[in-house]
This record gives C-alpha cells, sequence and structure tokens, in this order.
C-alpha cells in the first residue's frame, strides 16, 4: 500500500470517528491530507471503497503484529499473553472508530467485506491454537475448539470494556490474568463437545483443504526474512519451488518439514504446510 493511500486512510478514520461517516465529505479528507480531490479518486474510488480499506488497513496491522510475537525472545506464556496485549491496545487505538461505526452501521457488509473478515478471524485462530499447543503440548489438541469458543467470549467482554469504557485498563495485567483463568479451564478439561467442523462453519478455521498455495507461498516469502539459518533458507527455497508448479510433488514437500523441527519461527508456516498436504 502506497504512503499516499496509508495517509489517506488515517485521516479519514480520525475524521470518520470524530465526525461519523456521512457528515464527512470528500473534500474535508482531502483537505486534512493535503492532496487534491482528484489525487483522491486516483486512490479510491468512493467514499465507501476507501471506509472498505480502511478495515483492510486496521486488519493488516493487526494481523502483522500478532505475527511478530513469534520473532520474540520470549517462554510460550508470555507470548501468549503479547496475543492478547496486542489486541487489546489496536482496539483501544481505534476505539472512536469502531463507535462510529456501530452507531451509524456504516459497514459494507457485503461479500468482499465478509471474506475480510472471516480472514482475519481464521488468522487469529490460527495464531491462538499454536499459541495454546505451545503453552499446554499436545494433549489439548481435541479441545481447541471448545478452548477458542470460551476464549472467544471472555476477550469480547474485556474488549466491550476497552470501546464502551474507554478507560485505562492495565493490559499486561489483565492478558495475565486472562491466562492464568485459561490455566484453571485447561486444568479442568474432560470430554470436547464442540467439533472442529462446528468453528470452520462459522470461518473461523481452516478445515485441510482450505490453505491455498497462494496463501502458503506469501506466507514463506515473509518467513524467509524472519530467517537466518542458510539450511533453513534453502529448505523454504525448495518447498517454494515446489508449490509454484502444479504437480507439486508432495514427498519433497514433507521431506524439507522435517528440518524445521523445533524452530519456532516456522511453526506456523509447518502447521499450515501439513494441514495443506493432507
Amino acid at each position: 500500500m502506497s504512503d499516499k493511500k496509508i495517509l489517506i486512510i488515517e485521516k479519514a478514520s480520525e475524521l470518520f470517528a470524530k465526525n461519523g461517516f456521512d457528515a464527512t465529505s470528500v473534500q474535508e479528507i482531502t483537505d486534512a491530507c493535503g492532496i487534491s480531490k482528484g489525487s483522491f479518486y486516483l486512490s479510491f474510488k468512493s467514499k465507501e471503497s476507501l471506509l472498505f480499506s480502511i478495515f483492510e488497513y486496521f486488519s493488516s496491522k493487526l494481523i502483522e503484529r500478532i505475527g511478530s510475537i513469534y520473532q520474540m525472545e520470549i517462554g510460550p506464556r508470555e507470548r501468549f499473553e503479547q496475543f492478547f496485549v496486542i489486541q487489546f491496545e489496536e482496539i483501544a487505538r481505534y476505539s472512536d472508530f469502531i463507535l462510529m461505526q456501530m452507531r451509524e452501521q456504516t459497514n459494507p457488509i457485503n461479500e468482499d467485506m465478509l471474506g475480510l473478515m472471516n480472514d482475519m478471524r481464521r488468522k487469529t485462530y490460527e495464531a491462538q491454537e499454536s499459541l495454546l499447543l505451545n503453552l499446554y503440548g499436545e494433549d489439548i489438541k481435541e479441545h481447541m475448539t471448545d478452548l477458542v469458543v470460551i476464549l472467544g467470549g471472555i476477550v469480547k467482554g474485556y474488549i466491550e470494556i476497552i470501546v464502551f469504557n474507554k478507560g485505562s485498563l492495565d493490559y499486561m495485567g489483565l492478558a495475565h490474568y486472562i491466562v492464568e483463568r485459561i490455566d484453571s479451564i485447561v486444568n479442568g478439561l474432560s470430554k470436547p463437545f464442540l467439533t472442529t467442523e462446528l468453528l470452520a462453519g462459522n470461518g473461523m478455521c481452516l478445515g485441510n483443504q482450505s490453505v491455498t498455495t497462494e496463501e502458503l507461498l506469501n506466507e514463506i516469502k515473509l518467513v524467509k526474512k524472519e530467517i537466518a539459518d542458510e539450511d533453513l533458507l534453502i529448505s523454504l527455497e525448495v518447498i517454494e519451488q515446489e508449490l509454484s508448479i502444479t504437480n507439486y510433488r508432495k514427498p519433497v514437500i514433507s521431506g524439507m518439514l522435517s528440518n524445521f523441527k523445533n524452530n519456532e519461527q516456522t511453526e506456523q508456516l509447518v502447521r499450515k504446510l501439513k494441514k495443506f498436504l493432507n
């Protein structure tokens, strides 16, 4: 995304939050950005398309920040706490804009918007699943669907407080408190109640066939930027080459995956690749 588009998005989101979507004109947005109307329409077809881009920009920032957790040199518990802190911080940062959306209901619920929302939910779920497994081990895998739903309910309640009260909460303290509550829930797990298929039906997780080669190739490019180990880079390049051809060879990709054992930087990518292969 160009610097000009980002400028327009950030200025427009401030104006929408302050004055409302309908009450904010394109002229006011261009004045705040110091650009002409012509320059605006070169970037966005309309004010409605700008609104969609604002959601796209905010969600990409959230997912990018969540992705950065895996580069932090901290333990599994601290990493899981950061997962919540980042969500609370991003919600607080755009709470006025969120309130405007709820008040005016300007959200254009169309196929593109639903796709964007489902993609963000799915990526957040994947990160949460990975963090839960890192902290509590593979034994909780069969309970993952229930854990995601329970956590969603807990987090939603605190998000509402952040949005409506605009109070300054101790996000680190809150994250620590939530993870302690999850400890209690995990310790009390017995027989799973929900199935993965039910969660997938809500757009919150991937079925085995839902990962696309395009998505994997994009993620490989991102992971390569963070990897310094030459052997791992070579393995990533081999996988990348295989996925770039129509008749990719599953045994070759599976063989390369064994090289990433116990590597936290590639854990989420490896999980997706395994789903893709299965």
